[in-house]
């Protein structure tokens, strides 16, 4: 574990290293300085504390396209793209409604998120009602990838179907007659094992 985290710290010095002084930039535009806005939704809290580590990339990841989307001068009629972040916890009343404050007090264009396949489930008809894109990162429902019922739905990744017709065809390249399927009890492991 120690030389894991040796290996990060050396990365991190390497990296920080390869950038002369003059190249950093002190102050970035405030993320909700523009009129036209992202809405980011993301599983857990916003604090640090209460996140996991794929939440924290998740997010990451989405400021850090905020970010060059600034620096390099990407705008939507003339004006920067900025950005507004829910944290849903995992509660889809809480990304509905966290959505509607937020749609209703700001001028949103487009929804990254939200984490599970239950919250987009809610979100993503309510967003193609209003014309707003919804783009998940991790929602996997195969139900989702209906167009009449989702139209403005788009994903990152596959959905279970997809994804478990690519598991039979791995088992066929190989000739493997038997496995065992551990999964969690919930909607998202039932509907992955069926």
């Amino acid at each position: 574990m120690s030389s894991l985290w040796s290996l990060r710290w050396l990365w991190i010095y390497l990296l920080i290293g390869q950038f002369a002084i003059s190249n950093v930039r002190t102050a970035w535009p405030a993320s909700n300085s523009s009129s036209i806005q992202l809405l980011g939704i993301f599983g857990n809290g916003l604090n640090m504390n209460d996140s996991t580590p794929g939440t924290l990339w998740s997010r990451a990841m989405f400021n850090a396209a905020m970010l060059l989307s600034q620096q390099y001068n990407i705008t939507i009629d003339g004006q920067f793209i900025g950005s507004q972040l829910v944290a849903s916890s995992g509660i889809t009343m809480n990304a509905l409604s966290s959505s509607c404050l937020l749609i209703s007090t700001s001028n949103i264009v487009g929804i990254v998120g939200p984490t599970f396949s239950r919250e987009t489930q809610v979100i993503a008809p309510f967003a193609a009602q209003l014309s707003i894109p919804v783009v998940s990162y991790s929602a996997t429902d195969p139900g989702l990838s209906d167009r009449g019922a989702y139209p403005t739905f788009y994903r990152t990744v596959p959905s279970d179907t997809t994804a478990a017709l690519t598991i039979a065809q791995l088992f066929m390249k190989f000739n493997w007659t038997s496995s065992i399927i551990i999964y969690q009890n919930d909607a998202y492991g039932s509907d992955g094992a069926k």
